[in-house]
């Protein structure tokens, strides 16, 4: 009988599968850019998970956030990713944490994981998760500014220390040397492109953040 891992298998080889398949991904921040990830991940064969987020669904989220639907507004996002994950495949095994990290409650929250994801946008937070993920030695790769852009092709993967025409990398950069961290040691996905607009309002659509996702999903598949 078929299955859904068959050509997954056929191009990564049995015993990296394996390995993805023993692995336990933390995803923090299941928006554009983590729900994106999480969807790659787990159709790849990861069968670990834990979701964190503190978000309901909310209409202005369907234009870009692939997991959720119009069904979905309202309910926790935790508990529609885990839903609709487990109902995918229920050999999946799914633990949800509601939570809006902080510098301060990221250090206790990471722990028996291989692999951590920072997909929030609270700055503080993901300067906790940074910090906790180096101090402890997990793997992670953390998502820069994705809103105000367009053009998915300026999206890459790189490290902190050479990151550019980001707000938001700006800041972090600052706060990690603040720190005493080491930028280099700090993989990320940012876009290259300029800000399109200015202002409060973060106009997003699908492309930019969903790129970013499918970018930190290889990475980890990679890195694994």
């Amino acid at each position: 009988m078929a299955s859904y891992l068959d050509r997954t298998e056929t191009l990564l080889g049995k015993e990296k599968l394996e390995r993805i398949q023993k692995t336990r991904i933390m995803v923090i921040g299941l928006g554009g850019v983590g729900g994106t990830a999480l969807s790659a991940l787990y159709r790849s064969g990861f069968r670990h998970f834990v979701l964190v987020d503190n978000d309901k669904v909310d209409p202005s989220n369907l234009n870009r956030q692939i997991m959720y639907t119009n069904n979905d507004v309202g309910k926790l996002k935790t508990d529609v990713c885990k839903t609709k994950i487990t109902e995918f495949c229920g050999e999946i095994d799914v633990k949800t944490i509601n939570l809006y990290v902080d510098e301060v409650n990221s250090k206790e929250l990471i722990k028996d994981v291989d692999f951590v994801v920072d997909a929030i946008d609270f700055v503080p937070g993901k300067i906790g998760i940074m910090k906790a993920c180096l101090e402890k030695n997990i793997p992670f790769i953390s998502s820069l500014g994705m809103a105000k852009r367009l053009d998915p092709e300026q999206v890459i993967q790189t490290t902190l220390n050479k990151t550019e025409n980001d707000p938001l990398a700006k800041k972090i950069r600052y706060e990690c040397r603040q720190r005493g961290l080491d930028l280099k040691k700090i993989p990320v996905v940012f876009s290259k492109e300029n800000i399109i607009i200015d202002g409060k309002q973060l106009g997003s659509m699908m492309m930019v953040p969903s790129t970013a996702g499918l970018i930190i999903s290889n990475y980890i598949i990679k890195n694994v």
